[in-house]
């Protein structure tokens, strides 16, 4: 990395959405960029691309880089772009900038950061410890390493490269690490790519968030297509609702995508069972399907199934940021001060009073940002991303 004495040096893990509003503000203050992808632009939405956003286009773009974009033609603000629409019209303009192209490594996962010569032990809470930059530790595909420096490094890999378990109160059921490879964590399109592979099969849906709707009402559109589909959608609520409502919702999509599949849960068609309090408690191969082992209630059922779409939330991966005395959340694996602060939202469109310090992460000029900041907690919004930056930049 090319450096001058004058500039500090800026490390962003990512090159989704906050990935490039990092860069911008971080070119702004006049530091040498750097920006590591493990994927392609906006790998995280591109697992979800066929889906729709629940908020407005103008809900997901800041003034900044709209001005970044003045040249291009943008979405009108009350669109309602799919993750696939957002990258074409958004992230890709944005990595073909002139101020940005070259300083974005596709291809290049983080796998670990230290102080030179320092690990987590090494001065802890001293401020010599500060005067040390920082070390990364990259691998691209062909699995060839590369030592980087940084003064300045911003987490913003996301964590949707880390699902779940979808046993008992978050471990793996019995069988299910053994069964990992046929489970899918991700919400496809079955509507669409993934017809065929679904058509005619025993489906076990497993999970009551927005995803899981989704998932339920594209299923149940397969399943009307092809009449041999059978599906189970197991949820650990008692709620004949069991998607949460939220009441005179601002968000039109995010409600009617509720109301679809809370109205599919309370009057099912003869090919889909609603398993209510439901968990999954084992899992094994049977010649070419599956069998799971659920406790339904106080009873225990076993079915036999041809595919297992388990969509039970993600966790931010903390391995590669063990030697950093970072503190986090030992309840919701975010940000330790964002935690607190995210304690009583209920709705992501809740306004949060985010303060600068809530945001530090106990390791000087490192900073976790975006959707990982959160954890395990839902409800985040590009929107608060931006506000999260304005609070770090105005410190640095």
């Amino acid at each position: 990395m090319l450096t001058t004495p004058n500039k500090k040096r800026a490390v962003i893990i990512g090159a989704g959405p906050m990935g490039f509003e990092t860069a911008l503000r971080a070119l702004d203050r006049g530091c040498e960029v750097t920006i590591f992808e493990a994927g392609r632009i906006g790998e995280n939405m591109r697992q979800w691309q066929h889906v729709r956003f629940f908020s407005p286009f103008g809900m997901n773009i800041s003034p900044r880089v709209r001005q970044a974009l003045s040249g291009n033609t943008l979405p009108a603000d009350d669109t309602i772009l799919t993750g696939g629409e957002f990258i074409e019209a958004v992230l890709e303009p944005m990595a073909r900038l002139p101020q940005l192209e070259e300083k974005i490594h596709c291809g290049q996962r983080v796998v670990s950061i230290a102080r030179a010569g320092l690990g987590k032990m090494g001065l802890p809470n001293h401020p010599l410890r500060t005067e040390r930059p920082f070390r990364i530790l990259t691998e691209d595909t062909e699995g060839r390493e590369k030592i980087w420096e940084a003064d300045l490094v911003f987490d913003i890999s996301g964590v949707y490269g880390q699902p779940n378990w979808a046993g008992t109160a978050g471990m793996p059921a019995c069988g299910e690490r053994h069964s990992n490879q046929r489970i899918v964590r991700h919400l496809l399109d079955f509507d669409g790519s993934e017809f065929k592979r679904y058509v005619g099969k025993r489906i076990l849906l497993i999970g009551h968030g927005h995803s899981a709707a989704n998932a339920i009402v594209a299923l149940n559109n397969l399943s009307q297509q092809a009449p041999g589909t059978q599906i189970f959608w197991a949820v650990r609520t008692d709620r004949t609702k069991p998607i949460l409502e939220v009441p005179d919702d601002p968000l039109p999509e995010r409600a009617k995508i509720a109301n679809a599949a809370n109205e599919i849960a309370q009057k099912p068609t003869p090919n889909i069972r609603i398993l209510r309090r439901a968990s999954l408690e084992a899992l094994w191969d049977v010649n070419s399907c599956l069998k799971a082992r659920l406790k339904v209630w106080r009873n225990f059922e076993e079915i036999e199934i041809d595919e297992i779409v388990a969509l039970t939330g993600y966790r931010p991966n903390l391995d590669m940021l063990r030697e950093l005395t970072a503190e986090f959340s030992g309840i919701s694996e975010g940000v330790n001060g964002l935690y607190r602060a995210l304690t009583n939202i209920t709705d992501c469109l809740a306004k949060i009073d985010i303060k600068p310090q809530a945001l530090q992460t106990g390791e000087q000029n490192f900073f976790v940002v975006g959707i990982k900041s959160y954890g395990r907690n839902s409800g985040f919004l590009l929107q608060s991303g931006v506000d999260q930056l304005e609070a770090i930049f105005s410190t640095l």
